[in-house]
């Protein structure tokens, strides 16, 4: 019998992406925190949850997990099953797909045999994910060169809840853990308070003169970049990474203490803002910050 090789999540149970006895076939596991739900694979009921299938035709096929509580959510997604490889999907479903959530793991083989790597997505992009005692990152993000053996992760982004697991890599294989995280309860209307406060006009007189600008006035006036709270800390500073680029791949310039402005250089893209930082020009991602006047 071959060897396998599991991802333990320590929140749920014994499960994980691993190398199946017949490589003709791929496994799919689903656990969805002991809220029972009907399968879907391709269409095609399968199971009630907890549910393990190790004989399935390999390819790529939309999932439908269907919870049997008709007031919980159902989720939609879509998986890739790998000759000789297990899928694992865990799911907390909720009332609505906002407060819904979980994790799916997914295992590739890499090129290199000796080399170990775990890559993230997120959902919202832009998460913080701290991997054992490694540099935190934003997702989309991957760790490259791990040890063989156990690892711990944990994925953080404010008004929403944390995800932390332990996970097994192996040599010769990449892990693709992809997150969707569920919003904390409340989290809407706090901000929507938030926002609705910041927007409220002062009230001027009706007959008040019409004010002329001055350069001064204008330069008062130009738009900031504040950096919101992250719960990343950098040398004990709550902070942002500057990147030298909008993406997460590019080289760190420094960290912005969260509460802090930059000028805000009038560009952004694919969810990031172009800033002037110490005689500079970084980007920040627009998960942690606002574009103020």
């Amino acid at each position: 019998m071959k060897r396998l090789f599991f991802i333990v999540l320590l929140v749920t149970m014994l499960s994980g992406c691993t190398l199946l006895d017949r490589h003709t076939t791929g496994g799919l596991q689903i656990i969805t925190s002991e809220k029972p739900s009907s399968v879907f694979l391709d269409g095609q009921y399968l199971e009630k949850t907890p549910f393990i299938e190790k004989n399935l035709k390999p390819g790529t096929y939309p999932l439908r997990i269907e919870p049997d509580d008709p007031s919980l959510a159902p989720y939609e997604t879509s998986i890739t099953l790998r000759s000789g490889l297990l899928t694992v999907v865990t799911w907390k479903p909720e009332r609505n797909p906002e407060l819904s959530g979980g994790v799916v793991y997914e295992m590739e083989p890499l090129k290199n045999k000796k080399q170990a790597e775990v890559a993230f997505i997120t959902v919202p992009d832009g998460a913080i994910i701290a991997f054992d005692e490694l540099e935190k990152e934003f997702s989309p993000t991957t760790f490259p060169d791990l040890s063989e053996g156990e690892h711990t992760f944990e994925i953080t982004l404010p008004s929403y809840e944390t995800q932390k697991h332990t996970l097994n890599v192996v040599p010769g294989y990449r892990v693709q853990v992809r997150a969707k995280l569920a919003k904390l309860a409340g989290a809407d209307a706090a901000n929507l308070a938030q926002v609705t406060e910041e927007i409220v006009p002062p009230v001027e007189p009706v007959d008040a003169p019409v004010a002329t600008k001055s350069a001064s006035d204008s330069a008062s006036t130009e738009k900031l970049v504040l950096i919101k709270p992250t719960n990343f800390f950098n040398e004990g500073v709550e902070s942002l990474r500057v990147r030298n680029n909008p993406n997460t791949e590019s080289a760190t310039l420094g960290f912005a203490a969260s509460g802090s402005s930059y000028p805000y250089l009038g560009e952004s893209l694919g969810g990031w803002y172009k800033i002037r930082f110490e005689q500079k020009e970084g980007w920040v991602s627009s998960s942690f910050a606002d574009v103020k006047n």
